[in-house]
């Protein structure tokens, strides 16, 4: 089954505001929006509630007491490891009404990351549909890699559930870009996606000083793009990827600054 979502809008940052000046507005109405953090740190709750998002992930299974009022929390089964546990943990979510979707392998195409094979993948694939909540797809590296073609040709050919399609995308800041990338993927799949990990970036970049995605730059593509990704009806969910603000390729595109605050762009994203 698939799921939607309704898409509504608003807000914009002025440039000439100072960064970590913005305060967190009231909780908007777009059930699109979310942020991704892990809750190894002690600050993450307090970024997710600053963010004013609907829906928050953290690579991992567990919902945490301290996830701030009214977000959603969506596991994700990042691997193989432990895999049995995680979907204990999952199911029982999910039974007591706290999880109505679930993430699947994160970056399995990826020797540093789930390092799965297709065939491991749809191996283990079963036990994630057994759940019966709406399942997203491994979220590759690139969505139309080889990789994932091989997946969700096989896991037709095997009549497994995959509900929607995880996408991850850190190109240039170009908006129209992005937008083109999410319909070749939605024609390539004909699901639902939930965009779950995206910022502009520039991986030849030594530091943020010399990267070609200046925070500008960062700043003007969200004011295109998150419009946009909440009129596409196929978009279903979407979570900006926060790096710290030392990161060469993605440091202009942090959210927060080195003290924890909102930088523009964050506020841009809290506002939204």
């Amino acid at each position: 089954m698939a799921i939607s979502c309704s898409d509504k809008s608003s807000g914009v940052v002025s440039v000439t505001e100072t960064e970590g000046s913005v305060k967190p507005p009231i909780r908007t109405s777009s059930h699109k929006k979310g942020a991704c953090f892990t809750t190894k740190s002690d600050t993450w709750s307090s970024k997710v509630s600053a963010l004013n998002v609907y829906w928050h992930y953290s690579w991992g299974v567990d919902a945490k007491i301290s996830e701030p009022d009214s977000v959603r929390f969506v596991p994700m089964i990042w691997g193989k490891w432990s895999l049995d546990k995680s979907l204990a943990s999952v199911d029982s979510l999910a039974k007591a009404g706290k999880v109505k979707h679930l993430l699947g392998f994160n970056e399995p195409d990826g020797k540093e990351q789930a390092n799965l094979t297709v065939e491991e993948s749809l191996t283990y694939w079963p036990k994630l549909m057994n759940l019966n909540i709406p399942l997203g797809s491994p979220a590759c590296i690139h969505a139309d890699n080889v990789w994932m073609k091989d997946f969700m040709a096989k896991a037709a050919d095997k009549g497994f559930r995959v509900d929607f399609i995880c996408v991850h995308w850190y190109g240039d800041a170009n908006a129209q870009s992005l937008i083109d990338h999410l319909k070749s993927i939605h024609d390539l799949y004909n699901r639902p996606i939930w965009l779950t990990e995206f910022a502009p970036a520039d991986w030849s970049a030594t530091s943020p000083a010399t990267s070609k995605v200046t925070r500008e730059n960062a700043l003007a593509f969200m004011q295109q793009i998150l419009p946009a990704l909440e009129k596409i009806d196929y978009v279903e969910r979407y979570s900006w990827y926060s790096s710290d603000p030392g990161n060469a390729a993605l440091g202009n595109s942090a959210l927060f600054d080195s003290a924890g605050k909102l930088t523009l762009l964050g506020a841009h994203y809290s506002k939204f």
